[in-house]
């Protein structure tokens, strides 16, 4: 009896093992790692799951790792002194976040010293995600140049889109800030579903509530309702609750130009 409690552990344990090698493959930061460094990385991740609204980490929490979202999606903010909450970004199934410790300053994780910069919270119920614990990690990148130039090769890609954020933040209007959201909504649709080999339309069903898209974006609620409502009678989306189809593609990316 003791040996057959025994097994089912270890298979549960390998079939945990290949659920959090699966969703790492399907990041930007491990999407070209041989299964071989896979494993070798999902062999010291935990998986977690995570309810709405349910906080992952808050702004000065000691530093732990970073973290994939395998399902779900989830929000990084900062709150000002006001107790405005202010986003900084949302991150789908797929992406990674909280990386930058690890490469900032080592010591300081070695140390207990590190801390998480921002607050992490769930949007959606039965979020999972994985945490890839810091110093297991880094030991393990610092015996492997392919993980290493992998890694070197996401972070640039990830650099790329966060100056292109901050370009749209700074120096774009409202309106076309939602067309480059709604745009970039379908894109990463479609790149889901040639991944599923399905037709992808261009509907976008928000996972998020306006409120937080309006922070987003950096508009207010009745802003960014009086943009939809100018984009819906322009012909260019229909809008019903949190559906949104874009009906004239390249009507929404001319406003970009």
């Amino acid at each position: 009896m003791p040996q057959l409690k025994f097994n089912i552990r270890s298979d549960r344990n390998i079939l945990k093992r290949e659920v959090i090698s699966q969703s790492l493959k399907k990041t930007d930061l491990f999407a070209n790692l041989p299964s071989k460094e896979l494993d070798l990385i999902s062999s010291v991740c935990c998986l977690r799951k995570l309810k709405k609204n349910e906080i992952l980490f808050l702004d000065n929490d000691y530093y732990t790792g970073f973290y994939c979202v395998a399902e779900g999606i989830v929000k990084i903010f900062k709150t000002d002194k006001e107790g405005k909450e202010k986003i900084i970004h949302i991150f789908h199934s797929g992406n990674t976040f909280a990386e930058v410790p690890v490469f900032e300053n080592i010591d300081k994780i070695y140390n207990g010293e590190a801390k998480f910069p921002a607050n992490a919270t769930a949007l959606m119920n039965s979020t999972k995600v994985i945490l890839i614990p810091a110093i297991e990690f880094h030991n393990i990148i610092k015996q492997n140049s392919t993980i290493c130039f992998n890694l070197l090769s996401s972070l640039s890609k990830r650099l790329k889109m966060l100056q292109s954020q901050l370009f749209d933040i700074k120096f774009q209007d409202v309106t076309k800030r939602i067309a480059n959201f709604l745009l970039s909504e379908i894109e990463n649709k479609k790149d889901i579903e040639k991944i599923y080999k399905r037709d992808a339309v261009n509907e976008i069903n928000l996972d998020i509530s306006k409120i937080d898209l309006a922070a987003y974006i950096g508009a207010t609620l009745e802003t960014l309702s009086r943009t939809f409502k100018k984009l819906q009678d322009s012909g260019l989306i229909q809008v019903k609750g949190r559906k949104l189809t874009v009906l004239d593609y390249k009507g929404l990316k001319s406003i970009l130009n």
